[in-house]
């Protein structure tokens, strides 16, 4: 089943197109998806639309989605396996992984390579759609320009709009943003040149074109409540913001800890260590306060065994400590 058809028995079925964009601030993300979304309200269908920007600096990497039914789109939720991923700028792809949560999407990508080599060097699977936007944006407007190429190839591509009304769209939306009268027209050829020029192919999808997250298989040995160790990232550093002097330490040589939890489950950075009991529980053998803790004291506070302790961060010489006493 084609691209076209499979759009088409998702949207008869009820079910709604998720599309997601990635690209560059500047490179005209954001005026694709808001073109599209406009030529399908109009062609009946039911859209919603909506950017996310991470900076607003020009060059940052953005997003933008849209989500339209033939019925009424009721999920508000961003989206996260699409059915159609687009890559504006394939410098985006080197941050974030456009196709993430697909395996047999159709893939729009603004690139000068054919479909298969495009699919091989981003692992897809399924339709990939290539255009080459920045060669046709410097033919048209004199700069390398892709937007309205990649615009064209999701008309062509999905089935979903008319060419005629996709146009007409564009040049709605250009001319409400008082652009001049060559530069609509000028886009307006864009558009026709690249409808012509948009490559397709279909690539088999199997488990190297998987972008999906694994499924969540539950927590392990942490015990119910515990903090996700997640969020001790190696590069959050969190130790970084901890109260200055002292530290925490834990201690336990007479191995009386009774496997109790209320230690893990209270520690906000998940750093505290042990080994699963079947009929005790988890037995602390300690943490990694170097890095992560910021001596909140939770697990000072929580123990029944006062197992954790504060400590000065700084052992003083004697003779230091014997010269700021006298």
């Amino acid at each position: 089943m084609d691209a076209n058809s499979q759009l088409a028995a998702r949207l008869d079925g009820g079910g709604t197109v998720d599309l997601r964009g990635d690209g560059k601030a500047g490179g005209g993300l954001v005026l694709v998806v808001q073109a599209f979304g406009a030529a399908l309200a109009e062609a009946g269908y039911d859209v919603q639309d909506w950017p996310l920007f991470s900076s607003a600096r020009k060059g940052a990497n953005v997003r933008a989605y849209l989500r339209l039914a033939k019925g009424r789109v009721e999920a508000t939720c961003q989206v996260t396996e699409p059915s159609i991923a687009v890559l504006m700028n394939e410098a985006a792809a080197e941050v974030s992984d456009f196709a993430e949560g697909t395996n047999g999407a159709l893939y729009i990508v603004n690139t000068p390579a054919d479909p298969e080599s495009t699919a091989r060097k981003h692992r897809l699977g399924g339709t990939v759609a290539a255009v080459s936007g920045d060669a046709l944006g410097t033919i048209h407007l004199g700069r390398p320009l892709g937007n309205i190429a990649v615009y064209a190839a999701l008309v062509r591509t999905t089935g979903l709009v008319k060419p005629d009304q996709a146009r007409e769209s564009l040049r709605h939306i250009l001319e409400k943003r008082r652009l001049p009268a060559r530069i609509v027209d000028s886009n307006s050829k864009l558009f026709d040149d690249a409808l012509e020029k948009v490559r397709t192919a279909t690539v088999p999808a199997g488990p190297q074109t998987d972008h999906r997250k694994p499924s969540f298989k539950g927590y392990g040995a942490l015990p119910a409540g515990a903090q996700a160790a997640l969020r001790a990232a190696k590069q959050n550093r969190t130790a970084g913001y901890g109260r200055p002097g002292i530290k925490v330490a834990f201690a336990d040589p007479s191995h009386k800890c009774n496997g109790c939890a209320l230690c893990v489950v209270q520690c906000p950075e998940g750093i505290i260590e042990f080994t699963p009991d079947p009929g005790k529980g988890p037995i602390v053998h300690g943490a990694r306060f170097d890095q992560y803790c910021k001596v909140c004291r939770e697990c000072v506070t929580a123990c029944p065994l006062d197992l954790f302790s504060e400590i000065a961060a700084v052992v003083r010489p004697e003779e230091a400590a014997a010269v700021g006493g006298a």
